[in-house]
């Protein structure tokens, strides 16, 4: 009877387990490979160099060799660290804090077993940026595509990267709030040094690095959406107490207020060490909540591509570039002087107050960050060796004035094939209890509870409420694509970062009102053409839009995205500011082929 017993549960195990995964119990079958333990097939140098905040990326390692299938392990935990000198539990991958850096090149088949070891807690990992084309199901977007995995029990993502992307990415959780306590890491995607997708280029640099950076609580995640939906918070965003690069900082411990005290220890900052002339930075913003402004004087920047990959029309040198919101990249070709001559030189870095209505007596809102450089090294111009040419600390850029690089006449038609007209909103409502809430076209988003399962596994009409999915419809021959244009009016008084899973958007229209307030806002109207001057943003950029997975739409003002609908599947489309996706602030778009 024991035993039978004991049979029962090891069986009930391995059913929630996959059903955590999105199987329904119509398609439930054991297959080994939940479980197989996969080992990494590169070495990978997982440990930080405690003297600098960079991680170096090892590109020389993927550029040369054939595609291929990465198969790594993770195991999650928890355990405390001191990333700024303040105490914390924070999450865990295999022991580090952020998580491992995963390198690969287009082309390759990326195979990640993860084994939740947390207590209480499901997890799910969201690979943001990667298009994941016939991979729907390894999204990772809990109460889209799959549910936690429970405390337990093992998953296997395994997806390809196409052809086609190459460039700056990262993974992080996609369930509740688990993002700011710091469960995410980085992902790169290198392109093949020769092949007939990214053409042979001479790098322009020397070393890559990622920077992994982002605003951060002391508080845990849960405590601080706590105390944001409620009704004593009136809409009011909580503010961070820091900033972390590479899971490193340095609070100033003097400034914790006496209600909150701190296991606190002050460190000094580390520096962003800088071994050759020319380095690409590879930045992220893995924040919750704030945008952020980089800064390095008298050093050179130039971005060079935004979000994963993306080329633009190149910016100006500049020592300045904003905002970078999260969720969002950039990669940035930096030069700075080096050896003796770099004396003094830093990095800083600035959380955007956009969203600190609540002052923080304890943040330092610009973080400075020490260069140091290799002694002994000149930059080398063309064929010569030249002293470094040091500027001034000056020029700024924005980055809501990029652009993409010159589209080929006639790339897509001026009218896409359909349009979707979403209207974003945070509210404070009484019948909710007057905590916020976020709205997109009246609905607030919450995973499916009434039957407990993702998306995907479910018919629409067993759907509850809380799911707005518009529905595209495609045609199998793609000789004649399908556009989609998405408009987001924004009626809050504060911007919103969005995210699209699956795709990467053309941003044909970013408006940006000049007047705010009551009666300011211009709403976009879908009637007026493309080309009209009459619009409040003015006529579509269909010769060089950016193209991106994450757009900021600002205050009161409008973006105009179009995709090409060529991913079948059920994406996420969300705030990337977590307090606001947390409290609802998300929906999905479904696309599937007619016959389906």
């Amino acid at each position: 009877m024991a035993s039978r017993r004991t049979s029962y549960l090891l069986a009930s195990l391995l059913i929630s387990c996959l059903l955590s995964f999105g199987f329904s119990y119509k398609e439930l079958f054991p297959s080994p490979k939940i479980f197989q333990k996969f080992q990494p097939e590169f070495s990978e140098d997982d440990i930080f160099d405690k003297s600098g905040i960079s991680k170096p990326l090892h590109p020389e390692r993927h550029i040369l060799r054939a595609p291929t299938t990465i198969k790594l392990h993770w195991e999650i935990t928890q355990g405390h660290r001191s990333p700024d000198g303040v105490r914390k539990l924070v999450y865990l991958i295999n022991g580090l804090f952020p998580g491992p850096t995963i390198e690969a090149r287009s082309g390759d088949t990326i195979k990640v077993g993860v084994r939740n070891l947390l207590k209480y807690e499901g997890v799910a990992i969201h690979w943001h940026g990667i298009h994941m084309k016939g991979a729907n199901r390894m999204d990772g977007a809990v109460g889209i595509t799959q549910n936690p995995i429970q405390p337990g029990c093992n998953i296997t993502y395994e997806f390809g990267i196409e052809d086609t992307q190459a460039g700056t990415f990262w993974y992080h959780s996609h369930l509740g709030i688990q993002r700011a306590d710091g469960l995410y890491g980085g992902l790169i995607i290198h392109p093949p040094l020769i092949d007939k997708v990214h053409k042979t280029k001479t790098p322009e640099y020397e070393e890559e690095s990622l920077l992994l950076m982002g605003d951060w609580y002391h508080r845990y995640a849960e405590d601080v959406q706590a105390s944001y939906v409620n009704h004593d918070s009136w809409g009011r965003e909580p503010v961070p107490d820091s900033l972390l690069i590479n899971g490193m900082g340095s609070f100033n411990c003097s400034k914790a207020v006496q209600s909150r005290p701190l296991d606190c220890a002050q460190y000094s900052s580390s520096p962003l060490v800088l071994n050759q002339p020319r380095t690409r930075l590879r930045v992220v913003n893995v924040g919750a909540i704030s945008g952020l402004v980089f800064r390095m004087p008298r050093c050179h920047m130039t971005i060079i591509e935004i979000d994963g990959g993306n080329e633009i029309e190149r910016s100006p040198e500049v020592s300045s570039v904003g905002i970078l919101y999260p969720g969002e990249r950039m990669d940035l070709l930096v030069e700075c002087p080096m050896g003796s001559e770099a004396a003094g030189f830093h990095l800083s870095i600035t959380l955007d107050a956009e969203n600190f209505a609540i002052k923080n007596k304890a943040l330092t809102p610009t973080h400075t960050f020490p260069i140091s450089t290799t002694a002994n090294v000149l930059t080398k111009r063309g064929h010569s060796y030249l002293p470094p040419k040091i500027v001034k600390g000056e020029g700024y850029f924005d980055l809501a004035e990029v652009n993409g690089t010159a589209l080929p006449d006639n790339s897509f038609s001026m009218i896409a094939n359909h349009t979707v007209l979403l209207y974003t909103k945070m509210e404070i409502l009484a019948r909710l209890g007057n905590v916020p809430v976020g709205f997109i076209n009246r609905t607030t988003w919450a995973a499916q509870s009434s039957p407990p399962e993702p998306l995907v596994d479910l018919d629409r009409v067993d759907w509850d409420k809380n799911q707005l999915v518009p529905w595209i419809r495609i045609s199998r021959d793609q000789s004649s694509p399908s556009w989609v244009d998405i408009v987001v009016n924004n009626l809050d008084e504060k911007g919103h970062p969005f995210h699209l899973h699956g795709y990467d958007f053309y941003i044909l229209s970013q408006y940006y009102p000049t007047r705010r307030g009551y009666h300011a806002y211009d709403p976009f109207d879908p009637s007026t053409p493309p080309t009209s001057s009459d619009l409040p943003g003015g006529p579509y950029n269909l010769a060089n839009p950016p193209l991106k997975d994450t757009v900021y739409v600002p205050s009161q003002g409008y973006v105009v995205l179009r995709i090409r609908a060529d991913n079948v599947g059920i994406w996420f489309f969300h705030c990337h500011i977590l307090w606001h996706s947390g409290a609802g602030m998300a929906m999905a778009l479904e696309v599937r082929y007619h016959n389906e």
